[in-house]
């Protein structure tokens, strides 16, 4: 049986309750952009910024269902498989989302801080059993 180390249970759940917020604020942006634009406009030409493409609100919720879904792989760990799976698919969302954000804003050390949790997630894969 297989049998995933504490890293990884403890990176898991972690990975599950930000995602869970994440999904949750990404929908509340969604729907403040659709019910409120001239708001939302507003306050990005405030912030000197263009407001986002619906691509990015798209963008913006998977990428948030996949990180739950990672920590709920994570946690149930079924097959090693399926959980490097997940970490991958993690870690290269992280990663491509450091790189727009960089693109967008200019880099940020505070980026690499986003890089922790799907490289411990990793860990904790590579220690299970």
């Amino acid at each position: 049986m297989l049998k995933p180390s504490k890293m990884l249970k403890v990176v898991s759940i972690i990975v599950i309750v930000l995602g869970s917020l994440s999904v949750l604020g990404s929908i509340m942006s969604t729907v403040m952009a659709v019910t409120m634009p001239e708001l939302m406009e507003q306050s990005y030409e405030l912030l000197g910024q263009s407001a986002p493409s619906a691509g990015y609100y798209v963008y913006m919720i998977a990428s948030a269902c996949v990180v739950l879904v990672a920590g709920i792989v994570g946690v149930l760990h079924k097959s090693k498989k399926s959980v490097l799976i997940m970490a991958v698919i993690y870690l290269v969302l992280e990663f491509g989302s450091v790189i727009y954000s960089s693109f967008i804003a200019g880099f940020s050390f505070l980026y690499v801080v986003d890089l922790i949790l799907p490289i411990l997630y990793m860990w904790g894969w590579y220690q299970s059993e």
